[in-house]
């Protein structure tokens, strides 16, 4: 006949949800749900029953954990490619130069906009009441790893970089690389016409084959 916690045990497995089993295992090595001649030992049996439902629930948790890692990462660039687009419409619909700024230690990005005031003009924080022309933020475990743009010959990992988005319905081809903390890499690139992104899997150097300097040429690729 099996014994009082056993039966807990399997009681919860029976239930299916990743909740009821947790609550299973937590039973099972819990003080109050053990017999009373508990302090004469178990048996080999029942240790090897724990172990097994042990390795049972831990099968289910880490693939999950991993699941819910790489959600975030996926919804960090989602919301970052929502950016960027909303900055390649805004630019055209308000007739008006954007840049999307970003700053790779800090890990934020913000849209501005140029302000003329007579023949002067500067660059001013978009302010709107929508939320997606508030500052973005990566989230914890996601950070920069490094701009390029075409106004800038080097990798910028340090100082604040920006992408240029023209009236005309002109996005400058950029190239932002991510990282994460389990060692991933992805590799994000403006497309010029359209304000899309195209992401890749890993570090990639974008090499432009119709320039010798720059960025984009074939002589910076790969210096990282």
């Amino acid at each position: 006949m099996k014994s009082r916690w056993i039966q807990h045990v399997a009681r919860g497995l029976r239930c299916g949800d990743f909740k009821s089993r947790a609550r299973a295992v937590t039973i099972c090595i819990s003080a109050k749900s053990l017999p009373r001649n508990a302090a004469k030992g178990f048996t080999l049996l029942e240790i090897l029953a724990v172990m097994l439902i042990i390795a049972i629930v831990m099968s289910i948790a880490i693939p999950r954990f991993g699941d819910v890692f790489q959600t975030n990462v996926k919804g960090a660039m989602r919301k970052f490619t929502g950016m960027v687009k909303f900055c390649f419409h805004e630019s055209v619909i308000k007739q008006t130069h954007l840049r999307l700024m970003i700053d790779p230690v800090k890990g934020e990005y913000w849209p501005t906009l140029l302000a003329t005031s007579g023949s002067v003009g500067q660059f001013v924080s978009l302010t709107g009441s929508d939320v997606i022309s508030k500052k973005g933020k990566l989230p914890n475990g996601i950070r920069f790893i490094d701009v390029v743009t075409p106004h800038n010959i080097f990798k910028i990992d340090k100082d604040e970089a920006f992408i240029a988005f023209y009236p005309t319905g002109f996005v400058e081809r950029s190239v932002i690389h991510l990282g994460d903390d389990a060692g991933r890499f992805y590799t994000l690139v403006t497309q010029p016409l359209t304000g899309d992104m195209e992401v890749l899997d890993g570090y990639v150097d974008i090499a432009d084959t119709n320039q010798f300097e720059g960025p984009f040429s074939l002589s910076q690729s790969g210096n990282q």
